[in-house]
């Protein structure tokens, strides 16, 4: 009986333990932040502005309705879908040209300044010639996404590529190893942490632009959506579209953290 009794009281340590541990202020003080900004949020709109603009209730008074509706489940689609086309192809792109910018130093001179001019421009400046090129279309948006994942990826691929600790390029050499073993045996799994990390930029930078494209080229999506509703003074039901983006974009943001445990666990970051 004394043992049974023994259990059960360490079980409810181990409960009360899990409990302590699971509330932290580490965890408390963004839901009191968020509370609090709500709060002001909600006060002001109700005191001083006029009705029609969105507050926290509001906003989650209009989520079934919005998200009953058949256009945003098609909005998403067309939007998400094209950020995540765009991205791969990006990706793709960077990870070829990164890696080839931090293996050679006489491409690394040719390209290095000009895709670091690239990044630094905000790419919404490159919006208007793309429509040029390609017209008021989706391939648009497209294009500028691809631009957004591209120019991350390859600048954190060749920073990570340049990083190779010199005992590994050494130990390859002792083994024979040749250029492609080098490029894609230790330079690209060496690089992948910076490599997650553009990937992770280029979904931030590819979601803003992708939006920004749809409203400036009123190519269907998300973003147009947004652009509609709030042109029809209907702000809470525009604000729940801004509030899926908001969560596809810290869905991405975990994956990524996860994917880099997963593939680089001795990268602590």
């Amino acid at each position: 009986m004394a043992a049974h009794g023994g259990r059960i009281a360490s079980a409810e340590v181990r409960r009360a333990g899990w409990w302590k541990r699971g509330i932290t202020p580490e965890r408390i003080a963004p839901v009191v932040a968020g509370a609090i900004l709500l709060a002001i949020w909600e006060l002001y709109v109700r005191t001083q502005l006029p009705a029609f603009v969105a507050t926290p209730i509001g906003i989650v008074m209009a989520i079934p309705a919005t998200v009953a509706s058949p256009m945003f489940w098609s909005d998403a689609a067309v939007s998400l879908g094209s950020i995540v086309q765009g991205v791969a192809i990006g990706t793709v792109a960077g990870i070829l040209v990164g890696v080839a910018m931090g293996r050679v130093r006489e491409l690394d001179w040719f390209l290095s300044t000009y895709i670091r001019a690239l990044y630094a421009l905000p790419l919404i400046a490159l919006v208007p010639i793309v429509i040029l090129w390609v017209g008021y279309q989706p391939a648009a948006r497209l294009i500028i996404v691809a631009i957004s994942a591209f120019l991350p990826v390859a600048v954190t691929t060749a920073d990570g590529t340049r990083a190779i600790p010199r005992e590994y390029l050494d130990v390859g050499k002792m083994f024979g190893a040749k250029a492609r073993h080098v490029w894609f045996g230790i330079a690209l799994p060496t690089a992948l942490p910076h490599i997650v990390t553009g990937i992770e930029l280029g979904f931030a930078r590819g979601i803003t632009n992708a939006i920004a494209v749809e409203v400036l080229a009123s190519v269907r999506g998300m973003g147009m959506s947004v652009f509609e509703k709030s042109g029809q003074l209907n702000e809470n039901a525009s604000l729940v579209y801004v509030l899926a983006l908001a969560i596809f974009a810290v869905g991405i943001r975990t994956l990524m953290v996860r994917s880099r445990q997963r593939l680089a666990p001795w990268y602590s970051r």
